[in-house]
């Protein structure tokens, strides 16, 4: 009887966490919709490197060069879905959920991509919206920091501009 009764509290206890979890994600993204819409990658900022698209970045073997071909894109919907052929988000289908977060005191939101191929392998970026001059944002910045041997971080930029609807 007690462990039907811990049972029950557990489970009770895991939905209210990942409803509360679906409760702080929903309203940032509800709220501010502006990054819904289809946005092409014009461009990679690694370290202040510049690779515009399409273009080529050569790294040192074993590393293969960084490369934008150009026409890549993001499509984010506002059912919390995307579709990409950006192969750092694409997976095997190109699609998947993503959930916008947003945290008191920082100037930029954090983005997290599920594919649908991928399980448990969600990809997590920071997001930040620019360019808001006549109503939505023109620009998307999404990027991450990545530690290398020795200690110093590198941060890798994917530059998005909004495509005409």
């Amino acid at each position: 009887m007690q462990r039907t009764i811990k049972r029950a509290i557990g489970a009770a206890g895991a939905i209210a966490v990942i409803a509360g979890g679906a409760l702080i994600a929903a309203p940032a993204a509800q709220a501010d919709g502006q990054y819904y819409g289809a946005w092409t990658l014009t461009a990679w900022k690694i370290d202040g490197t510049v690779i515009k698209c399409p273009g080529k970045l050569p790294l040192p073997p074993p590393a293969p060069p960084i490369e934008c071909k150009g026409g890549e894109m993001l499509e984010l919907k506002s059912g919390y879905r995307y579709k990409t052929n950006i192969p750092a988000f694409k997976g095997k289908y190109g699609k998947g959920d993503f959930t916008v977060f947003s945290f008191p005191n920082r100037d930029y939101r954090d983005v997290v991509f599920d594919s649908d191929d991928a399980q448990d392998d969600p990809r997590a970026y920071k997001m930040k919206l620019q360019g808001t001059g006549d109503g939505l944002p023109k620009k998307m910045v999404i990027w991450l920091s990545v530690g290398r041997p020795g200690g110093e971080d590198i941060t890798v930029k994917m530059i998005f501009r909004r495509d005409a609807n």
